[in-house]
């Protein structure tokens, strides 16, 4: 037969179990009335499973959940604690060596870009040759980049460049025989000549002596172009006189190509050795420097010019 006091300690024993959490409980929560393991879950954000695994007394259907009793939400443990350090110094160990071998591959990889790169900036340093404007589109305004020896430059009646073929009378491009057809068959190989040294077109030849024959400078303001029109003398650089001439100008991919008037987006240039004249203009706007009237020579594409 049981005592009182044996049925006290009992009964001590069982409300202790009820409302204790695990020892190493480091979050817990008390039963209230409409409580259960779903809904205790879901006002902290974990599972009806985690609550059951971390509370022994309470059943696998979580059937038997009392009002007032404690429970544990996540607890803690040294053990735990030690394999969770060793596991991730293990897997730290493995990472630093993945990434070992990684730094490895991204070197060699660096250095053969750079090397590459290095190789393409010195081509380019050597070269000097800025990147074209790639269109199909004969109004869209090139970029203005200039490289040597096919930069005109109009600043005055005395001080003006234009194209003319590389060699006189076209030769080059002829077997050494005066071309009749030089100006149109230079058009992708022209080169810029000036009456004088002109920093605003650098690698320019100076014209021949007494090439050109007059000269007539206008600017339109509103418009913003400037142009040079006049005669030449055909035979001061062996050009034919039978020569209808050509069109040299920055359209599309240009003619010759990578050609450019300073400080213009756009330029036209005829030399028409039959007449003999020439005509040069560079314009802001592509319709001041139409490149598609080129059969009508300097009269119809440089209206305005002086041919006297």
């Amino acid at each position: 037969m049981r005592t009182p006091i044996a049925i006290a300690i009992a009964c001590l024993a069982a409300v202790l179990s009820v409302d204790a959490a695990p020892a190493n409980c480091n979050k817990s929560y008390k039963v209230v009335s409409g409580d259960n393991c779903y809904s205790i879950g879901e006002k902290f954000n974990t599972s009806a499973s985690n609550i059951i695994t971390l509370n022994s007394s309470i059943n696998s259907k979580c059937t038997n959940l009392k009002v007032g009793q404690t429970v544990c939400i996540s607890k803690s443990s040294t053990a735990n604690k030690q394999s969770t350090v060793l596991s991730k110094t293990t897997k730290k160990s493995t990472k630093t060596t993945t990434k070992k071998t990684t730094t490895k591959k991204t070197t060699t990889k660096k250095t053969t870009t750079k090397k590459t790169t290095t190789k393409k900036t010195t081509t380019k340093s050597t070269t000097a040759t800025p990147t074209p404007t790639k269109t199909n589109n004969p109004t869209a305004a090139p970029t203005l980049s200039y490289t040597d020896g096919l930069v005109a430059a109009v600043n005055s009646a005395s001080d003006f460049c234009m194209f003319l073929p590389s060699s006189p009378g076209g030769k080059d491009l002829n077997n050494g025989k005066i071309d009749d057809e030089a100006i149109s068959k230079s058009e992708k190989s022209a080169h810029a000549f000036c009456l004088k040294k002109n920093d605003n077109a650098p690698g320019a030849r100076i014209f021949p002596p007494n090439f050109i024959k007059s000269a007539h400078f206008f600017r339109n303001t509103t418009a913003n172009y400037i142009q040079v029109t006049g005669k030449f003398n055909p035979a001061a650089y062996s050009l034919s006189t039978k020569d209808g001439g050509g069109q040299y100008d920055n359209h599309g991919k240009g003619s010759p190509p990578l050609s450019m008037c300073f400080g213009y987006k756009y330029y036209v240039n005829l030399v028409e050795p039959d007449k003999p004249d020439y005509c040069m203009r560079c314009c802001d706007t592509y319709d001041d420097c139409h490149a598609g009237r080129s059969t009508y020579g300097c009269g119809r594409v440089v209206q305005n010019g002086n041919y006297n």
